[in-house]
């Protein structure tokens, strides 16, 4: 099987899987859908919807003819505009959530993951937007303005590709305070790695309670106590008479959570570097101490996962694979034009980074796809390469949403969206071209 074969294949797949969502079930619950339906179904809706994720810039006029061709009947922009609320973005994270649902294949967890049943990333990207949506998506500001930022927090399954919480917030709400949100999507055994950002010794002691795991690097000040004799450990005296720490301690003095903290010496260069970032650092508010600037030098790490299951040199290449979801975010915004908002209005921002990131999902499943189909032994698919040629193809992605060619398509969007509008307040070209050829 060519890969073109696999990609036409994979296509119909994640078609069908999309058409076979219970999407009524969904509306009720999130309560999109209040009464019995009418004309236009909300299967149709949400179709319609998701067909046009590739556009660049959607429009509400746009978004309606795509709704009326996937449903066959009449639907207007100002139809659209009045379902255009909070519940149809809780409706479309619930899509696409159920996007990944059956996931491609399960997945074989083996070597240093056989003890784990999911391995959770937790992270989140940030997008502009026009400061007049700073009330509802606050970010940062400055004595003259306040910006508008929206945040996107993402949890996804690292082995199986597949993501299993997505929500939307302003800047203003940090990764710190998002930190809780992991608890209610885990299940005992599985592992969760995020940065410091995520850094909560409390939430610790949570995912430790629900018979999870989780990984994160120190963050600098945390108190540290000796789990024996309960006095507080001096970290940077003890590193600095031994070549690699690796010890159960307790964390946090309010929490005491026991946690195995394993610290490894980096390599000069690279704790230079780190040294010269926090010193370059504008924030006031720090005021680095000479013990922190050595700990630089050292790789440190806290986790619940016991030295039996993971030997200490391990961890920084596991640790790595969280830039996984980095990654991923940049594929979707360099790409896939999830930074590409519409902003005629506060529902139009939402609806469109909601269908564009349902259109991510697709794109995330092919290159899983591609990757375990093992077509071209000792290759490996690029998310950011498949999410590039992908992006190109968004046309074909709408055909097959409308179960139309590409070219019948293309003939009804030319004929519905490439004419002037009529209007009697100006003429456009070809009116004044015509006006002047009959003097």
């Amino acid at each position: 099987m060519d890969l073109s074969s696999v990609i036409g294949h994979h296509k119909d797949q994640w078609i069908s899987e999309i058409e076979s969502i219970d999407f009524e079930s969904l509306a009720r619950l999130t309560s999109f859908q209040k009464r019995a339906q009418r004309k236009i179904s909300i299967r149709d809706i949400v179709l319609g919807m998701i067909a046009v994720a590739a556009t660049a810039r959607l429009s509400f006029e746009r978004v309606a003819a795509s709704i009326a061709r996937r449903a066959k009947n009449l639907y207007s922009k100002q139809a659209f505009h009045k379902r255009l609320n909070g519940s149809v973005i809780d409706l479309l994270a619930a899509v696409f959530v159920s996007c990944f649902k059956p996931a491609l294949q399960e997945a074989t967890t083996s070597g240093l993951f056989s003890h784990f049943k999911r391995v959770l990333l937790h992270d989140s990207t940030t997008i502009a937007l026009p400061d007049r949506y700073a009330p509802q998506f606050p970010g940062s500001r400055n004595q003259n303005k306040a910006f508008s930022q929206l945040k996107i927090q993402v949890v996804c399954d690292l082995l199986r590709s597949s993501v299993g919480h997505v929500s939307l917030s302003g800047f203003t709400r940090n990764d710190q305070r998002a930190a809780p949100d992991i608890l209610s999507q885990l299940q005992a055994g599985d592992l969760v790695i995020r940065d410091l950002g995520y850094f909560a010794c409390s939430v610790f002691q949570k995912i430790a309670q629900l018979k999870a795991f989780f990984l994160s690097r120190y963050r600098h000040g945390v108190t540290l106590f000796d789990q024996t004799t309960q006095c507080p450990i001096h970290l940077a005296k003890l590193l600095k008479k031994q070549n690699c720490f690796d010890s159960q301690v307790l964390l946090s003095e309010e929490v005491r959570v026991p946690v195995r903290l394993i610290a490894m010496p980096v390599p000069e260069a690279v704790a230079n570097m780190r040294r010269r970032k926090l010193r370059q650092n504008r924030n006031s508010k720090l005021h680095p101490s000479k013990e922190h600037f050595y700990l630089l030098g050292w790789n440190i790490f806290v986790t619940n996962v016991g030295a039996d299951i993971w030997p200490p040199k391990q961890l920084q290449i596991i640790y790595r694979l969280r830039w996984r979801i980095e990654t991923l975010f940049k594929a979707w915004k360099s790409h896939l034009g999830l930074a590409q908002l519409s902003h005629q209005c506060l529902a139009m921002v939402r609806l469109s980074v909601m269908i564009k990131l349902i259109f991510c999902a697709f794109v995330f499943r092919t290159c899983h796809h591609i990757e375990t189909t093992g077509i071209h032994a000792g290759r490996h698919a690029s998310i950011m390469r498949v999410a590039k040629i992908l992006s190109d193809l968004g046309s074909y992605f709408e055909a097959a949403l409308m179960n139309m060619t590409p070219q019948a398509l293309l003939t009804q969007l030319l004929h519905q969206h490439a004419f002037y509008d009529k209007r009697t307040d100006r003429k456009n070209f070809y009116e004044l071209l015509l006006e002047i050829s009959n003097y």
